[in-house]
């Protein structure tokens, strides 16, 4: 997977070559050029690492929890924690999003941006908090998940202060890094070192609201180095107009969290707490995935792609292809490896018990490919400020999610969520495919074709010789490798390439 992770980073940078033939005739594009070559590998790699380390420490605290409290216990944890990321999205309103593109297009001074937006996700935070509570209160749960849903709820004022987004806009995504790493580090350290029995599982909740304390903390603090303070006035017509262009944000937004978590909603209100557990354990590993695989390099491009849009059509249109081509080689091996090994990957680290929900990884998996595949997509919606597509799009997907989870759950029990995902992940593909004229659906199959059957006879390989995980790890990377350069979907002369590239 190394491998082809690199090649993912250093392949982002691909329009480069488009670029400097341009170049040549048309001045105006040297800008981009720079732009693209410096700016976006740095990028990708400070987002892909950090989210990486960040993640790998929650997902280690998550393992910790877990095997301290038992599928039962870890199912009350992981279904307070995701009726607080409802509410914490519903705070958000699609600010960071609108924010970070703001930010990227703004000439000259932006504490008036950050300022306006602090103050409206602020404000939004308190009155999400209350609606929190009074869910909490009515819902028929046992006191202690709706405990553990309030103090999750805590979590809404510092994420509303988290200048993650200001730093994604201005492309300094080291201390996006930052961020991500401290948060997922004294999440895990508190975990690790204070929980000891079983009767601290609000303990564990208010561990995971000190992560995302710490992390909105230190990116106050370089804010206001860099920048200074947030004084100054506001301006009314502004903040109406930030939240009107924001409504089609919010609803994708939102709606992204009914697709991957309303299913351990359906899960806690149909089947038992260990029902949940055992969900959520596997697909905690399959969100860790997606964050490294997926979000890294979502939040790389976006600032690159609102800018390009607006410098040139052409080299838009080659940049969505190029990233396209990447992200076809990257999930492909992603759902066919994980098909194959996964039971391996559970069985690494969870306890026996969680075995049962092995299946649950090995088909929400592909719910990462459909996503890998619809990011270009969804980027080139929201850089060309196609918001009204996104939202329908995302609505669509979060009525078959919903829908089809209450419908399937109480039938199909603990499969039902991950086959549910799977369907509304592809319609949302299609749907972005269907909206985006950037790149044509003949592109996309072609684009296809040679990396599934690269990424079949991998697998053939590893059905083959079952040896443990990590020699099976490389041993597919290896083979996907040299299947690659053998189809032609690489070639030696342009891995070189990427090479110079990195090391320059």
């Amino acid at each position: 997977m190394s491998v082809t992770v690199r090649l993912l980073f250093l392949s982002i940078a691909g329009p480069v070559r488009i670029l400097r033939t341009k170049a040549r005739t048309n001045s105006s594009l040297k800008g981009l050029l720079a732009l693209i070559s410096k700016k976006i590998t740095k990028n990708f790699f400070s987002l892909f690492l950090s989210n990486v380390i960040g993640q790998a420490f929650i997902l280690l605290a998550f393992v910790r929890i877990a095997s301290l409290f038992g599928p039962e216990g870890f199912g009350k944890f992981a279904f307070a924690q995701v009726v607080g990321l409802y509410f914490l999205y519903l705070a958000d309103f699609g600010l960071q999003t609108l924010g970070t593109r703001t930010v990227a297009q703004a000439r000259g001074d932006i504490s008036a941006h950050v300022r306006n937006i602090t103050f409206l996700r602020v404000l939004l935070a308190f009155g999400s908090f209350i609606l929190l509570l009074i869910f909490a209160l009515v819902l028929r749960k046992s006191p202690d998940v709706q405990l553990l849903i309030i103090v999750f709820g805590i979590a809404l004022f510092p994420s509303a202060v988290l200048l993650e987004w200001v730093f994604q806009g201005i492309e300094e995504m080291e201390y996006v890094g930052l961020g991500r790493v401290l948060k997922g580090i004294v999440f895990a350290g508190l975990v690790f070192v204070f929980l000891r029995g079983t009767e601290h599982l609000v303990s564990a909740a208010a561990f995971y609201v000190a992560g995302i304390l710490a992390a909105s903390s230190i990116l106050l603090v370089v804010y206001v180095r860099k920048f200074g303070g947030f004084w100054g006035s506001l301006s009314r017509p502004g903040l109406k107009t930030i939240l009107v262009a924001a409504v089609p944000l919010a609803a994708g937004s939102l709606i992204t969290q009914i697709n991957y978590n309303f299913g351990t909603i359906a899960l806690g209100l149909f089947m038992t707490d260990e029902m949940v557990g055992l969900f959520s354990a596997s697909y905690k590993i399959v969100l860790f995935i997606w964050a490294f695989a997926v979000v890294a390099a979502s939040n790389a491009v976006l600032p690159l792609l609102a800018r390009s849009y607006k410098e040139s059509m052409t080299e838009f249109g080659n940049s969505l292809k190029r990233l396209f081509r990447l992200f076809v080689l990257i999930a492909i091996p992603m759902g066919i490896g994980g098909t194959i090994l996964g039971s391996r990957i559970v069985g690494l680290l969870f306890a026996p018990e969680y075995q049962k929900a092995v299946i649950v990884f090995q088909l929400s998996i592909w719910s990462v490919v459909f996503v890998i595949y619809r990011v270009v997509f969804e980027n080139a919606l929201v850089a060309s400020s196609s918001q009204r597509s996104y939202m329908v799009g995302y609505v669509l997907a979060g009525a078959l999610t919903v829908v089809g989870n209450l419908i399937l759950v109480p039938v199909l029990g603990l499969v039902a969520p991950s086959i549910v995902g799977m369907v509304s992940e592809f319609a949302l593909l299609s749907y972005f495919i269907s909206s985006c004229k950037f790149i044509r659906l003949m592109h996309i199959v072609r684009m296809t074709v040679k990396p599934l059957l690269a990424g079949l006879l991998m697998g053939g390989v590893l059905l083959l010789f079952p040896v443990n995980l990590f020699l099976s790890l490389a041993m597919g990377t290896a083979v996907y490798f040299m299947l690659l350069l053998a189809f032609r979907c690489l070639t030696i002369e342009e891995v070189k390439g990427y090479v110079v590239a990195l090391i320059q």
